[in-house]
């Protein structure tokens, strides 16, 4: 028997370290260890150290082109000085790591703030490793950042829960820099006086764009800073599908709402996703005043911020151009859910719907489906799957969703 296999949580963390060393393996008996994602930050960091073409160039595959912040290809410095195998296996143990956090912390967080100290057990954190591992193995496979910013940002969201407000936009403002998506976390800690936090994580985003000068320059710098604003905006040029066998923007709520309605009305424009992107944060902010409201009233249950922050993280996918390993950023949302369902569902209209959901959201085996996996592809299964997850959580916490014991002062 494995050390600590009887005490919460050895037995996940022990069945993830076994499945996905085993997962290595046959990734190295197949050739298939290529972590493709991982060779552009590889490539890029190498470029930084050769004095190379950083951005609109190739760094492995064709499509492999850099699109982060000039400080991504800076912290990978370290790991390019090593050789590729080597660097690749440590992302991929750093994943793996950062995976099993992610789960235990939105479990805490979901048991401690939400659920009012509800017993820590294995069919939540279990369940929702089943749904969304056909996103993990993608992300595994490709070697991207995903469950390390995930990470990030749930321990930043535990430390500003334990009143360390500094070291959470510091932890925030890093995963900002990483991808600027995030930014769209800052009005919710407005919203909920985390003003420290705000501010230290704008600090932190300032000193992560000037701190490059330092070791490059300031002139570079400008020019790479310039370069990374141009192939962001090229590679966020088309957010709504509009046919064709370029998936990449089919699974976003533009693509969805214009396909089923919108396109009766409008062509694809900018301004179409900016009157939805408008719209949904007039709803969210509504939503969390909303909240704030009953707090008021003596009458909200702890972890309203919880329940937003959540559903912040998993609406990113839906409102930006991702692959479809990005949407593990619904993974806390996915734990909320899960801990609704077991160890028995509140209702039988929240189990249909809830099943439904989370196999359209990860239950896309390209292997086991076969052509049904390419109709999914093509209709945006995943988007919409994902956008109706949202939808159901907020619905459910919204109404009724909290019983007695939930009931306590909001932090």
């Amino acid at each position: 028997m494995f050390p600590g296999w009887n005490r919460f949580p050895g037995r996940f963390a022990i069945v993830l370290v076994l499945l996905t060393l085993l997962l290595l393996v046959l990734e190295h008996v197949n050739g298939r260890f290529w972590l493709n994602d991982f060779r552009v930050y590889y490539g890029a960091a190498q470029s930084l150290l050769h004095g190379d073409t950083l951005y609109g160039v190739a760094h492995g595959l064709d499509s492999g082109t850099f699109k982060y912040a000039p400080i991504m290809a800076m912290a990978y410095v370290p790991l390019a000085l090593l050789p590729y195998s080597v660097a690749a296996t440590i992302q991929y143990v750093l994943i793996v790591a950062a995976f099993i956090w992610s789960v235990l912390l939105a479990d805490r967080l979901v048991r401690t703030h939400v659920l009012g100290g509800k017993v820590a057990g294995y069919g939540p954190v279990f369940l929702t490793t089943l749904v969304v591992v056909v996103h993990l193995h993608r992300e595994l496979h490709l070697g991207n950042i995903n469950v390390l910013l995930l990470w990030i940002l749930l321990l930043g969201l535990d430390r500003m829960l334990s009143g360390r407000s500094g070291t959470a936009g510091i932890l925030i403002g890093l995963a900002i820099l990483a991808k600027p998506h995030f930014v769209v976390l800052l009005p919710l800690l407005l919203l909920r006086d985390q003003r420290r936090a705000c501010i230290t994580a704008v600090v932190t985003v300032i000193l992560g764009l000037v701190l490059p000068a330092a070791f490059l320059g300031v002139e570079h710098t400008i020019q790479l800073h310039r370069d990374w604003f141009a192939v962001m905006a090229g590679h966020n040029a088309s957010l709504i599908y509009t046919g064709g066998d370029a998936h990449n923007s089919v699974d976003t709520i533009y693509s969805f709402l214009h396909r089923t309605v919108l396109h009766h009305f409008t062509s694809p424009s900018t301004l179409e996703v900016a009157v939805i992107l408008g719209c949904i944060a007039l709803l969210f902010a509504a939503y969390v005043l909303r909240n704030r409201m009953i707090e008021r009233n003596n009458a909200g249950m702890a972890g309203h911020i919880v329940i937003e922050y959540f559903l912040l993280l998993a609406l990113v996918p839906s409102i930006t151009l991702t692959d479809t390993n990005h949407f593990l950023f619904s993974l806390p949302a996915i734990m909320l859910l899960c801990h609704r369902l077991i160890p028995r569902p509140r209702s039988r209209w929240l189990l249909l719907v809830a099943l439904l959901l989370l196999f359209a959201y990860g239950g896309n085996w390209a292997d086991a489906l076969g052509d049904l996996s390419d109709r999914m592809v093509h209709f945006g299964v995943l988007g919409i799957a994902n956008i109706g997850l949202v939808l159901l959580v907020a619905l459910h916490f919204f109404v009724g969703g909290s019983n007695q014991k939930e009931r306590t002062a909001s932090t």
